[in-house]
């Protein structure tokens, strides 16, 4: 049962990466400004620092992935109730993500505890009001919430860039140096930086040249990978930590380490979804996005509020899409929200089934 915990554990973690670990950096990509390979290699090295800071940040969501706050501690103590729920999420999300569904690993899971808890437990031992107030009312209200405050972060943050500057990297200044009674200039040995406003950007030495526009959505957008990181890592290790497996930091690492290895071999077609099929994405609005995003998922994290990241990042891609409706695919919305309506079930039928057949091998 152990094995098949720890199996169950790590192949939710690799699923995870594969269809959430891009969603950071959606917009960034869909801007068609940036090679694929960089923006993915962006969100995997953020979402990673995220996950390793998961257990100091945002432990508060341990309590409630292990299903102790709606389960009672015993449950949470069951192996065969854990490797259940790993498993049923797992299918889930790796399910989702071979369609490139853009889904959430956090309604997977809450599927599956309540799927798998309902055997363990049973109907009267799960505590509903618990479910409804701790994990749907965030899960539900979250993607809304987003989708406004793009709406309404966009025309303030698009007057802020009409004054927009660049940050250049510059050639080393030749240095004056005295040769006896002259002056002699030799080349300079490090280069300088130099904030301009945009039309005084290019005046020939540049090295390297960045509009702050620029930056500010780079920023963003590994602000939200590693919001991502740190809210989705301890909902997974939240499963090993009861079963007692290893050091705690020790499950954090492996955690992080799967969801990269997820996000780096798996990522491609929730990435074409979510950058390139959904809407049109220019660098202020997808900066909106991402800015709200991040913003959200990180007080969610800091609090124990168990917000979907998918949710929350898609509905601000929805903002988007609110704003240049005739550029929208708003068939493909409606198929996203969907898949995002049965993974709940998909969850729960996922842990249901996943504990009968543990408990007949067992």
């Amino acid at each position: 049962m152990i094995l098949g915990l720890a199996i169950g554990v790590l192949v939710l973690a690799f699923a995870n990466g594969a269809n959430d670990n891009f969603k950071g950096v959606a917009t960034l990509w869909g801007t068609g400004r940036y090679q694929y390979s960089v923006v993915l290699a962006w969100a995997t090295g953020a979402t990673f620092a995220g996950s390793l800071l998961g257990g100091v940040l945002a432990s508060g969501l341990v309590q409630v992935f292990n299903g102790s706050k709606f389960l009672g501690a015993a449950t949470s103590l069951d192996t065969a109730f854990l490797a259940a729920v790993a498993l049923g999420a797992a299918s889930t999300i790796l399910l989702a993500t071979l369609i490139g569904a853009p889904v959430s690993t956090t309604h997977a899971l809450v599927g599956s505890l309540v799927g798998a808890g309902l055997l363990a437990a049973g109907p009267h031992g799960v505590k509903w009001m618990a479910v409804a107030t701790t994990m749907a009312l965030p899960l539900l209200f979250s993607p809304l919430l987003a989708m406004g405050l793009t709406v309404a972060s966009f025309p303030l943050l698009s007057r802020w860039f009409q004054t927009r500057s660049c940050v250049c990297l510059t050639e080393p200044a030749p240095a004056l140096v005295s040769v006896g009674e002259e002056a002699a200039a030799t080349p300079g040995l490090l280069p300088s930086f130099r904030v301009s406003h945009l039309a005084d950007c290019e005046r020939g030495d540049e090295l390297t040249r960045w509009n702050t526009e620029e930056l500010v959505h780079w920023a963003s957008a590994g602000l939200i990978s590693f919001s991502r990181g740190l809210n989705d890592t301890p909902k997974i290790v939240a499963l090993v930590l009861s079963a007692g497996l290893l050091a705690p930091m020790m499950n954090y690492a492996l955690v992080a380490t799967a969801m990269a290895l997820g996000g780096l071999l798996g990522a491609a077609r929730v990435a074409r979804t979510m950058s390139q099929r959904l809407t049109q994405i220019q660098p202020v609005p997808g900066l909106s996005a991402n800015l709200i995003s991040a913003l959200l998922v990180g007080v969610a994290s800091r609090w124990g509020l168990p917000v979907s990241t998918t949710h929350v990042t898609t509905g601000g891609i929805f903002g988007i899409g609110a704003r240049q409706r005739r550029q929208t695919n708003w068939p493909l919305a409606r198929q996203i929200v969907l898949a995002w309506v049965i993974t709940l079930p998909l969850g729960f039928f996922g842990g249901f089934g996943f504990y009968q057949l543990l408990h007949s091998i067992n």
